[in-house]
C-alpha cells in the first residue's frame, strides 16, 4: 500500500532563463554551449560537481570514434571540438589510433569543460539535484530542483533533458521505455611495472590503467541480474556490487606494488531510460536517409556503418518546449548502443541547443521549427547532415 505525504510549501523563484539544460555531461555541455553561442541566457544544472557525466565522473575514458572506421570523418561540430578539448590538458592516444578516436586522463577533460562553459557565459548550477518540472497544458515553465540553497524554482521558456535517465522528460509525461543494464566497474589504476615502463618511455599514460571488471557493453559475460538504473535501491545496489566487484579484483594484489588510484563517482549505466519520440531510429536505418537529419554517426563497434539521426528522436509528442539528447534520445536496440556514446551525445547536445534556440526565436513549438534553417546553423559548425 502506498502511502502518500502531501507537500504544501511557497518556492522562491532563484532565476529566469531562455533555456535550462538538466545534466552536466558530455550531451549537456554541447547543449548549453551550441544555445548560448545562439545568444541564449543558460543554464547548465549539474546533481555533482563535476562536468562530462560518464566520460570523467564515471571513468568511461575513451572518446569513441568520429569515423566511419574505412578512413571517412562522419561526426563534426561540437563532437570534434570536445574531442580536441579532451585531450588538451591532459594525455591522449589519437595518434596511434586506427580510428579517429582517444583515450582522454579525465580529470584533465574536467578542467577544460570548466573553462569552456564559463568562458562561453553558460550560468552553472553545481551539487544542484532536479525534483521536478513546472508544467502548464505541455509545456515546461520552469523547474523545481534542491541544492544548499534549499527548494528553488528555475523558471525558462525552453529546457533540455540530458539526465542520461529522461528524468525530466519522463516525470513531465513523455511516454518512455526503459532498457537492461547489466553489472560493469571501471576505476583506475596503476602498479610498479606500468610505472616503471611509464618512466623508461618518458610517457606518463604509460603509467595509468583502467581497471574493467563485469559485463561487457551489451551484457556480454553477465553473470549477474539486470539493473533498471531508475529505481533508487536498484542503483544503490549496482554501486556496492561493483565496488564489490573492484574489491575481490584488488585483493588479490600485492599492496606495495599495486594501487587502484580512484572510483566512479557515478553509476556507470548505459541504457536506463529514453524517451519513444515522434521516431524511434533502428538497426534497420543504417544507410537510411531522413529529410529531418541533424548529423551523422559510426558505428563505433564496427568499421562501415552509418546512420543519420532524425530530429524527431529528439523530441516527444505532447511536450511543446522539451528537448533531450544523449543516450535518452528515441533510438531502440542496437540502434540505441550506437547512438549512447560520447560522440554522439555531444552531436545531438548541439542539434538540441541549437534547436532550443531557433525555437524561441520563431515562437513555435519545438516541433514545429525550420529544419532547413536547423541543418543550416549545423553545417556551418561542421556538422556531417547527410551520409
Amino acid at each position: 500500500m502506498s502511502v502518500f505525504y502531501q507537500e504544501k510549501s511557497a518556492i522562491p523563484i532563484a532565476g529566469e532563463y531562455d533555456l535550462i539544460v538538466v545534466g552536466g555531461g558530455v550531451a549537456g555541455v554541447a547543449a548549453a554551449l551550441a544555445a548560448r553561442r545562439m545568444g541564449l541566457q543558460t543554464l547548465l544544472v549539474e546533481k555533482s560537481v563535476i562536468l562530462g557525466g560518464l566520460a570523467t565522473l564515471g571513468h568511461i575514458v575513451i572518446y569513441l570514434p568520429l569515423c566511419d572506421g574505412q578512413g571517412r570523418q562522419v561526426i563534426g561540430g561540437i563532437a570534434e571540438e570536445l574531442l580536441q578539448l579532451s585531450i588538451k590538458y591532459g594525455y591522449d592516444d589519437l595518434a596511434k589510433q586506427k580510428r579517429y578516436r582517444t583515450t582522454f586522463n579525465a580529470p584533465a577533460f574536467v578542467l577544460a569543460l570548466d573553462e569552456l562553459m564559463v568562458d562561453a557565459g553558460v550560468d552553472l548550477l553545481f551539487d544542484t539535484v532536479f525534483s521536478r518540472p513546472v508544467m502548464d497544458d505541455g509545456s515546461c515553465q520552469g523547474i523545481i530542483v534542491e541544492n544548499k540553497s534549499g527548494r528553488q524554482l528555475y523558471t525558462c521558456r525552453t529546457i533540455i533533458d540530458t539526465t542520461g535517465d529522461a528524468d525530466v522528460m519522463a516525470r513531465a509525461g513523455a511516454e518512455c521505455v526503459e532498457g537492461d543494464n547489466w553489472l560493469t566497474f571501471w576505476g583506475y589504476h596503476s602498479d610498479l611495472d606500468v610505472m616503471q615502463k611509464a618512466v623508461e618511455t618518458g610517457d606518463v599514460m604509460q603509467a595509468v590503467g583502467l581497471l574493467r571488471c563485469g559485463a561487457g557493453p551489451a551484457g556480454q559475460g553477465a553473470e549477474s541480474r539486470k539493473y533498471s538504473g531508475v529505481d533508487a535501491r536498484d542503483v544503490t545496489e549496482f554501486v556496492l556490487a561493483g565496488r564489490r566487484m573492484a574489491k575481490e579484483f584488488v585483493k588479490k594484489k600485492d599492496k606495495k606494488q599495486y594501487s587502484l588510484l580512484a572510483l566512479p563517482g557515478m553509476a556507470q549505466f548505459r541504457t536506463t531510460r529514453r524517451i519513444t519520440g515522434f521516431y524511434e531510429l533502428t538497426s534497420a536505418d543504417v544507410f537510411a536517409r531522413f529529410e529531418d537529419s541533424v548529423g551523422c554517426v559510426g558505428d563505433w563497434r564496427k568499421a562501415g556503418p552509418i546512420y543519420e539521426i532524425p530530429y524527431r528522436t529528439l523530441i516527444a509528442p505532447g511536450l511543446k518546449n522539451m528537448l533531450t539528447a544523449g543516450r535518452t534520445i528515441a533510438a531502440k536496440d542496437d540502434a540505441w548502443e550506437v547512438t549512447r556514446v560520447i560522440p554522439v551525445a555531444a552531436l545531438t547536445g548541439q542539434a538540441a541547443g541549437t534547436a532550443a534556440a531557433l525555437a524561441l526565436e520563431s515562437g513555435e513549438d519545438v516541433a514545429q521549427i525550420d529544419i532547413q534553417k536547423l541543418q543550416t546553423f549545423l553545417e556551418d559548425t561542421g556538422v556531417l547532415i547527410h551520409i
